[in-house]
């Protein structure tokens, strides 16, 4: 394959007070979006409401050493690590009318011989692929446009050194007698080599292979449909899995098979059990352990990733390393290396690709060296000491109180440096602050009753924008009375309502709070019901403490601060060829 792609230099370090006993470097392939959860379960109310959601893909290899460990390189695509080189994979989404279809693209290592191409490697994603060098080119197929609206999903569950594994979901209306509609979805094995399917049983030796029929035989009855299995993850660990369509229901059954995946597809251990790393980490969703059981990896289901210690089977109490992820995410690809090879890996991966233009990540726990800091954090506890240095026995030179809001202005091991009102400079104890979510803080929600994305038309002018965002180019300005394509929107607060309770105890979606206590207004989801910040967690509560929507009675909060938002909706006009955002639109009514 003639295709270099030019070398940009990444390095975010991350330091961490871990002690390793050798260089050990961990690559990880993470998606966001897409048909699955992070719990790799299909989400049924997509395939049954014909949502499409695009999945997304990034490659992050860590480094650890000698107590550190570094975030060496972000990186879009799956990058995977191949005897010849890093292969390149990702989805290609296309459009054509109102007909959506992924295609999986699968690029391998680089000619290192061949003169390096100055566009691809300015490129993200996709666009960094050379067409020409692609196992195959693909397009939705102009009929299926032409007749069909609709989406065709592959969602990347598994990345191997040999096979991939994926989600399948269709869900088309077609007007054409010829092409036939209908919604279906299957698990399946494709080799890397052609991008071809092939059946699970040819990765499982005759006694696992029994096992799975067996465990279908379990499932299955006249009103399943056909069976058909794949790989992903389940509490720490890669799984076979076999999925069940139930037709006349348009449901879907998942089923786990007890079977050890083959050596030859993963040897990744969890270590210690699943169980008592959810006792530690109550809101684990998946975790990985280094191969010498000294580092345990930790994601949560608020798209944390968490580095622990373990020594001598112990989980340290305080994550080493702390990484916010912007949107929950779910793993696809991990592999581990040692001593030299982590060196190797560092120099090839510099040389595959830009930085992302946009991270993926906050670094709102781990800010950067490079520029100051303007992260928020919200005091946990009562009467925190700020101290004029590092430690316990430092001299104090303030003390803050349960709820205050303090700017973070560095990270140091376990402690932060901040930053009061008063501009005092100190050092605070890391257990007792938690960070605010980044701004702007972006919901996928819809913020008036009975909302639906389709056909809308305009009740006045509006300004059409390239960007999801007010510093982005204006495309044009519509007029009132004109029609869009209306398809997703997303909520943007640029400031958090803060809202102190006023009432003795409140009890809400399982959360208990207590008069004094301060949380923070994120989003509105749907009418009355927010999207909220407290302690570090983020729940959705009934809103008591507006008055223009719950009684005098029935209110328990004082708001402080007014939560600002906009509502940006992503829109099409089709008969022009233009596509961009419009803000807070103000529609006459929706046309589905």
């Amino acid at each position: 394959m003639n295709l270099t792609i030019r070398a940009l230099s990444y390095s975010l370090f991350f330091i961490m007070t871990s002690v390793m006993a050798s260089e050990s470097g961990l690559l990880i392939g993470l998606r966001y979006g897409s048909n699955y959860n992070t719990t790799a379960e299909t989400i049924n109310e997509n395939t049954l409401e014909g949502i499409y959601e695009p999945a997304s893909y990034r490659t992050f290899l860590l480094r650890a050493e000698n107590g550190q460990i570094e975030l060496i390189a972000e990186r879009t695509n799956l990058l995977l690590p191949r005897d010849d080189g890093f292969w390149r994979i990702d989805v290609q989404h296309s459009n054509y009318n109102n007909f959506n279809e992924d295609f999986i693209w699968i690029n391998p290592a680089p000619d290192y011989d061949s003169l390096p191409d100055p566009f691809l490697a300015e490129q993200e994603g996709t666009k960094a692929f050379d067409i020409s060098m692609l196992v195959s080119k693909r397009g939705i197929n102009s009929e299926v446009g032409e007749y069909c609206r609709g989406h065709i999903s592959r969602d990347i569950l598994f990345v191997g050194t040999n096979y991939l594994s994926v989600g399948y979901t269709r869900n088309e209306i077609c007007d054409s007698f010829d092409i036939e509609g209908g919604m279906e979805s299957s698990l399946q094995i494709l080799s890397l080599q052609e991008l071809k399917p092939i059946k699970i049983d040819a990765l499982l030796d005759s006694t696992a292979n029994q096992v799975f029929m067996d465990t279908v035989a379990k499932y299955k009855n006249a009103d399943l449909g056909d069976f058909s299995g794949g790989i992903m993850r389940h509490q720490g660990q890669w799984v076979i899995k076999g999925h069940l369509p139930v037709p006349e229901e348009t449901k879907y059954k998942n089923f786990i098979v007890p079977v050890a995946v083959n050596k030859n597809i993963s040897t990744d251990v969890i270590y210690p059990d699943w169980k008592t790393i959810k006792e530690h980490i109550p809101n684990a969703i998946d975790a990985l352990t280094s191969p010498n059981k000294d580092l345990l990896i930790v994601f949560t289901d608020s798209g944390e990733l968490l580095a622990f210690n373990i020594k001598e089977t112990k989980i340290s109490q305080q994550p080493a390393l702390h990484i916010l992820f912007k949107q929950p995410v779910s793993l696809v690809m991990s592999y581990w290396t040692e001593g030299q090879y982590v060196s190797n890996w560092m120099q090839e991966i510099q040389n595959l690709g830009p930085d992302p233009e946009q991270s993926w990540f906050t670094t709102a726990d781990i800010p950067s060296k490079k520029k100051p800091s303007n992260i928020t954090g919200v005091v946990i506890t009562e009467n925190l000491n700020v101290n004029q240095g590092i430690g316990q026995h430092s001299k104090p030179v303030a003390k803050i109180k349960q709820g205050d809001k303090i700017n973070i202005l560095d990270v140091l091991g376990k402690w932060y440096k901040i930053k009061l009102s008063n501009n005092t400079i100190g050092y605070a104890y890391n257990d007792s602050i938690k960070i605010l979510p980044q701004l702007p803080y972006i919901n996928q929600a819809c913020p008036i009753d009975n909302c639906s994305y389709g056909k809308w038309q305009l009740k006045k002018s509006t300004i059409l924008y390239s960007d999801s965002s007010l510093k982005s180019d204006a495309i044009t300005t519509l007029t009132a009375k004109q029609f869009v394509q209306a398809l997703r929107g997303e909520i943007h607060t640029s400031q958090f309502g803060e809202i102190e309770v006023n009432k003795t105890e409140i009890q809400d979606n399982e959360l208990t709070l207590k008069k004094g206590d301060k949380l923070f207004d994120l989003a509105e989801i749907s009418s009355g019901v927010n999207t909220v910040w407290f302690n570090g967690g983020i729940y959705q509560l009934n809103n008591g403490w507006n008055t223009n929507i719950v009684s005098e009675k029935a209110i328990w909060g004082k708001p402080i601060t007014k939560r600002l938002s906009d509502w940006w909706v992503k829109v099409e006009l089709p008969e022009q060829g233009l596509s961009g955002w419009i803000v807070n639109p103000d529609i006459e009514g929706i046309i589905k």
